[in-house]
């Protein structure tokens, strides 16, 4: 995918992780036409194919690795390349969640594909062992979250002037209705929300209600790390998240995470070390209840015992940046082609 009006950083991960292997000059296939129309929802695949059919399968240039994000039904395209182009390539696909979530059982298709992948890549352990189909060559690495947050510097408690900060899609699975209900609770805290979805206006709304919170819409990287080191928590309530990399770019910026329970969380938060995790287990009022007493202990927490969650989490995110996941895709592609 690319971006949109409504999602302009769509698929950012992804376009960092291309521009951070920009020493293997690589070609770079995506949604370039992408709105929020209803002529593009039913046209948009179409024109993706026959984009790629003329910019790669009939083009002079030969390639030996085709690397897909989003395994399927994105691996269609790698296979045409391979029939029509290259009989001989390498074909790596990294898994980001729904790509296996959506097609359990895996069907005829979706196996006959699997089985023709050279190199698997999964974005956590705990969705690597939700693929239940066989694999050659598997590892687990995050797409990688930018250098750039891990320049941030630390601040104290005192130093901060957001409380509670959530940066994501402001959709269902995001949690935007749990948020909404933990509002009346948090009315004596600055809560700053960044992002776009179909939420936003009723996100909005609540802002109109409760003047201690702040919409501001999507941001670029730089503005993000403003806002992460800033905040003093980073609050996630997805229902399914395969890895979450805006909590690894929080905890980059020395900011603890509080987050339910997700594959995501728990691969990136050890409970009372860098952040708390919030069982999903109950009811949705347990939920709610449950975050609501992980908070009040949150902000009670003394300096000291602050300082040492925030130094966890930088810990932590630190194996998340850019620069070391590139290093090792770079070798993964040369263990491929060997």
């Amino acid at each position: 995918m690319g971006p949109k009006p409504s999602s302009p950083f769509q698929g950012k991960f992804v376009h960092n992780q291309v521009w951070a292997l920009a020493a293997l000059n690589p070609a770079y296939h995506y949604m370039r036409w992408h709105s929020d129309s209803l002529l593009n929802k039913w046209l948009k695949y179409p024109v993706f194919a026959l984009d790629f059919l003329w910019r790669f399968v009939l083009s002079r240039r030969r390639f030996d690795i085709v690397h897909v994000h989003y395994f399927y039904p994105t691996i269609w395209l790698a296979l045409l390349y391979k029939w029509l182009r290259n009989p001989k390539v390498k074909i790596v696909v990294t898994c980001h969640g729904s790509d296996i979530y959506l097609y359990q059982p895996p069907g005829k298709a979706y196996r006959w594909c699997a089985a023709r992948v050279s190199q698997w890549i999964f974005a956590s352990k705990a969705l690597a062992r939700q693929f239940s189909l066989p694999t050659q060559r598997a590892k687990v690495l995050p797409a990688g979250i930018s250098e750039l947050f891990g320049q941030a510097k630390q601040l104290s408690w005192q130093e901060k002037t957001i409380d509670i900060l959530y940066v994501g899609s402001l959709d269902h699975n995001k949690g935007m209705d749990r948020l909404l209900a933990l509002l009346p609770a948090l009315q004596d805290k600055k809560l700053v929300i960044a992002g776009s979805g179909p939420w936003l206006d009723k996100l909005h709304a609540a802002a109109r209600r409760f003047p201690n919170v702040l919409v501001v819409g999507p941001k670029d990287s730089q503005a993000l790390k403003q806002l992460y080191s800033q905040a003093r928590c980073f609050i996630s309530l997805s229902r399914h998240e395969a890895f979450g990399l805006v909590m690894a770019e929080a905890m980059a910026c020395y900011t603890p995470v509080i987050a339910s329970y997700t594959d995501g969380a728990a691969e990136q938060i050890n409970h009372g070390d860098n952040g708390i995790l919030i069982s999903q287990q109950g009811t949705e009022q347990q939920l709610l209840t449950a975050l609501e007493h992980a908070l009040a202990q949150f902000f009670a927490q003394s300096d000291a015992q602050y300082r040492q969650m925030q130094l966890a989490a930088r810990h932590s995110a630190e194996q998340y940046l850019l620069g070391r996941v590139v290093s090792e895709l770079q070798q993964l592609y040369q263990d491929v082609l060997r």
